[in-house]
């Protein structure tokens, strides 16, 4: 079973995913702020990290540009996630490291899609997404 690190301060939000993500045989490892995403990150690194940009403390963007700076985790998969639909915004986080930017509302078919290039994703029990 794959882990993959869930960098969300929306509770709701991580709870969502979480279990979503669960059905799909992937173990998620949730952080609330950025520096405990590096901690994470580094201390057990994942096989790829979802990246909530406006986070409290250090944002999104510099959490990810401090992963791609560190040996240990520059080359672990980070999609980003953000509530922003803007083209700079996506241009911005790719700009900065990110593998792939999926906007939220999450299309959680697209996150599968986007996962899988990494990782195989389990179909879930009744082929649910």
């Amino acid at each position: 079973m794959k882990t993959v690190l869930y960098v969300e301060d929306d509770e709701n939000n991580a709870f969502m995913l979480t279990h979503r993500l669960r059905r799909h045989g992937i173990r998620v490892q949730h952080v609330g702020d950025g520096e405990k995403a590096l901690v994470a990150a580094a201390w057990n690194p994942p096989a790829a990290v979802l990246l909530d940009v406006n986070l409290p403390g250090i944002d999104g963007l510099a959490v990810l540009r401090r992963l791609r700076t560190d040996a240990a985790t520059r080359t672990l998969p980070v999609i980003v996630v953000s509530a922003s639909v803007r083209e700079q915004d996506r241009a911005r986080a790719l700009g900065a490291g990110a593998d792939a930017f999926v906007s939220k509302p999450i299309d959680f078919p697209r996150l599968l899609d986007v996962l899988s290039q990494w990782f195989s994703v389990e179909s879930a029990p009744g082929g649910q997404a």
